[in-house]
């Protein structure tokens, strides 16, 4: 794959999380968004604000923990 010279190295990223599932990921630093914008709009219509973060640390743990459960047995 060749680099065709128009990516950008990204320097972080922030997942906004909706009530309705929906997640939006914000490429950049934090304070870049802040100086271009506070609130963005789901899918659903929702208002996301920099405050509705996903917990991404704790998602990815509780998926970890989902997937190590043994199946239980029926007795």
């Amino acid at each position: 794959m060749q680099d065709s010279g128009h990516s950008v190295p990204c320097s972080g990223r922030i997942v906004l999380e909706c009530g309705c599932g929906e997640k939006l990921v914000l490429l950049g630093l934090e304070d870049d968004w802040y100086s271009e914008r506070t609130a963005f709009e789901c899918e659903c219509g929702e208002e996301l604000i920099l405050a509705d973060r996903a917990d991404e640390e704790a998602n990815s743990a509780e998926e970890l923990l989902n997937s190590l459960e043994a199946p239980r047995r029926s007795t």
